[in-house]
């Protein structure tokens, strides 16, 4: 079981997806991202990448598949505080969900994050970006779309990827298999095939060696996680 990554579709992942289901799926994140240290992990990353960088001039980020903005906005807020000066742009095809991120950046009155709604896989920013992060998004593809993703990445990002996502492993598995039992089924559904989607640290560590130019760094993280830091050497 889970030897190989699953290649069934997600339920949200569909166009038809109805803005309900959505909604919880956002919802969902949100939450797992709080209690499971995710967004810690994404916030202690871009802040040494964003010291390591002496330039008097906002530190940008992408975060890609940002869907609801949660992270962001936790990161932007916490940057303020601590009088880091960051710019965070976050991407996702969703229109639902971009609708969602564009009201929590209103509520919270952040002008230091944006939404941007397009397709990562052709998207070109006017302006490079220093790094950029993927948050249980990168389980979405391929090996192929991947790596395809990464040298697309290379042409505007500066310096790093972050990929944090889930540990395709059975305990992994039969924890979410648990935890879920309360959900809606078709929320349920996703959950569990997102992790089958998952990725295995070897995994990571053999794909990205097919990309020339840069370097990875992949350990498990805790509460069922991986986190990969891709650095563009050029």
């Amino acid at each position: 079981m889970l030897e190989k990554r699953s290649t069934e579709a997600e339920f949200t992942d569909q166009p038809d997806c109805v803005p309900a289901l959505a909604d919880q799926a956002y919802a969902g994140m949100t939450f797992f991202n709080k209690i499971s240290g995710a967004t810690r992990a994404v916030r202690q990353f871009i802040v040494s990448e964003a010291l390591a960088v002496p330039d008097a001039r906002p530190f940008r980020v992408l975060d890609i598949g940002a869907g609801s903005c949660d992270i962001p906005l936790a990161l932007s807020r916490w940057a303020k505080k601590h009088h880091i000066d960051i710019q965070i742009t976050c991407l996702d095809h969703s229109p639902r969900a971009c609708e969602l991120a564009r009201q929590k950046i209103a509520r919270a009155g952040e002008t230091a994050v944006d939404v941007v709604q397009a397709d990562i896989f052709t998207w070109q920013p006017d302006k490079p970006f220093d790094c950029a992060v993927g948050s249980f998004f990168f389980h979405h593809f391929t090996e192929d779309e991947i790596l395809k993703l990464t040298r697309h990445l290379q042409t505007f990002v500066r310096r790093s990827l972050l990929i944090n996502d889930l540990l395709r492993y059975c305990t992994t598995y039969a924890g979410g298999w648990l935890l879920t039992l309360p959900f809606p089924a078709k929320l349920r559904h996703d959950v569990l095939v997102s992790i089958a989607r998952g990725f295995k640290v070897t995994e990571l560590r053999h794909l990205f060696r097919k990309v020339p130019g840069v370097s990875v760094t992949v350990r498990r993280h805790r509460f069922f996680r991986v986190l990969a830091q891709i650095r563009f050497d050029g």
